[in-house]
């Protein structure tokens, strides 16, 4: 299946949505993970990055970043973007109410 990063693909459904809020719900709902990694150049320093969890994978794949190697970034599946738009509204949704 083809993938997309999730910035492209919320531009390809005209939502307003950012990719920062998706990626807060995503992470809200448990299909995405902060995740952390020892930084190359910086002794005792740690990058963040973000990949799919277990259930998450069924909405995408984690890719490896080349220029960052050990680290992923997640990239949705284009023909079921739409299911997963709609569950990101409805946790915004959710957000925005206080449940």
């Amino acid at each position: 299946m083809q993938t997309d990063s999730i910035t492209k693909l919320l531009k390809l459904h005209n939502s307003d949505l950012s990719a920062v809020k998706a990626n807060k719900v995503l992470v809200a709902l448990g299909l995405l993970a902060e995740m952390e990694r020892p930084s190359a150049k910086f002794a005792g320093k740690m990058k963040n990055y973000k990949a799919l969890t277990e259930p998450g994978l069924q909405y995408g794949v984690n890719v490896e970043n080349p220029n960052s190697p050990g680290q992923t970034t997640p990239h949705y599946f284009i023909d079921t973007f739409e299911q997963l738009l709609a569950l990101i509204l409805k946790g915004c949704g959710a957000a925005e109410s206080g449940s």
